[in-house]
Formats: C-alpha cells, sequence, structure tokens
C-alpha cells in the first residue's frame, strides 16, 4: 500500500512543480510525510547541538535563507523543555515600549533568561513559534536579525503566525520555544 501511494505521489511531483504538487495534497501530514521521504534530505551541516537532526528536504523549500529549518528530529534520552510565550515584558510583567522592534529585542531577552534558567542554550531549541500583531513583511527584518545572533544559520523549526491581537493591550509580539537537552545521568534536575 505504501508503495502505491509513494509511486502515485512521486508522479505527482514530477507532474507538477514541487510547490503546487505540495499544495495538491493540501500540506497533509501524509502527503508531505511520502513526498520528503521519497527524496534524499538535507541534514543542517555543523549544527552546534550534535544530538538534534535539523532536516530541511530538497522537496521543501530553502528555509534557512528565511530563518527556520522545515524538521527538527531529537534523540532519545533527552528531555524536553517548554517555554511559554515570552515577549517585551520587565520583571513586573508590564510591556516595555510601544514600538514593536524593542519588544521583539526584549522577548528575544526573555527567551534567553528561561533557556538558562531551565539549563538550556540556544543551541538546545528545536522548534519556535512567534506570534506577531499585524505582521508585515518590513516586520520580518529585525526578527531575522535577532534569529541570527540567537542561531546564526542553524535556525531552529519554527512557525509564525499573524494575529490581531496578543494577551495584554500593547503587546506586538512573541515567541514560545521547544528546547531538547541531554540527560545530566543523574535523577535530580539541572
Amino acid at each position: 500500500m505504501t508503495q502505491h501511494i509513494t509511486r502515485a505521489v512521486n508522479s505527482i511531483v514530477t507532474k507538477f512543480s514541487r510547490r503546487n504538487a505540495l499544495l495538491w495534497l493540501g500540506g497533509s501530514g501524509l502527503g508531505t510525510a511520502i513526498v520528503a521521504g521519497t527524496q534524499k534530505e538535507v541534514v543542517a551541516q555543523g549544527n552546534a547541538n550534535k544530538n538534534v537532526t535539523l532536516l530541511n528536504p530538497p522537496t521543501l523549500y530553502n528555509a534557512p535563507q528565511n530563518g527556520y529549518s522545515h524538521i527538527a528530529i531529537t534523540p532519545p534520552r533527552t528531555r524536553t523543555v517548554y517555554i511559554s510565550g515570552q515577549f517585551g515584558s520587565d520583571l513586573q510583567g508590564n510591556v516595555v515600549s510601544n514600538d514593536y522592534e524593542e519588544q521583539l529585542v526584549r522577548a528575544f531577552q526573555n527567551l534567553r533568561f528561561a533557556l538558562n534558567a531551565a539549563g538550556a542554550r540556544p543551541k538546545d531549541v528545536v522548534k519556535t513559534t512567534v506570534l506577531i500583531v499585524n505582521h508585515t513583511q518590513e516586520k520580518l527584518i529585525p526578527l531575522g536579525r535577532e534569529i541570527a545572533n540567537l542561531w546564526g544559520n542553524q535556525p531552529p523549526a519554527n512557525t509564525l503566525i499573524p494575529v490581531p491581537r496578543l494577551a495584554l493591550d500593547g503587546m506586538l509580539f512573541e515567541i514560545d520555544a521547544y528546547a531538547v537537552i541531554p540527560e545530566s545521568g543523574n535523577n535530580g534536575w539541572y
């Protein structure tokens, strides 16, 4: 059955452009997984965290140029750290500025603080989700700069979601993260 589906998907890929074939499949997990699984995958080279494999299959566009990787695979014997959405807040939870870029920079600083508190480092992050109020192309410029500052040319998997508003009045940017760190060998937390 799987071979039949794989042949059918490969046929679609050769008849349509890669983008149109993926759109035709509706981006479904099954269709995308089959398409990605039929081609040689490009594994990120020089990944700072040797425990995580970042994949950018040739059947999908070059995501690292836009600040993320398509797939992050974590190994066994690791701990997953889930970091709630960080925003441009001070220690009292107040939004630090009405300026998008100032909020974004502070949110990334807060993300670093949260990672450190969990015993994780930026290289341990495998997935982020970014929420931007009234997103525009221009807002990608400072976002790309902060991503490059934190992860260089090996960014984690990411989803950006434009939203009309966030939890607090005045919030313009939020980022959450999933990090994977190796077991420390003892039963205690770091």
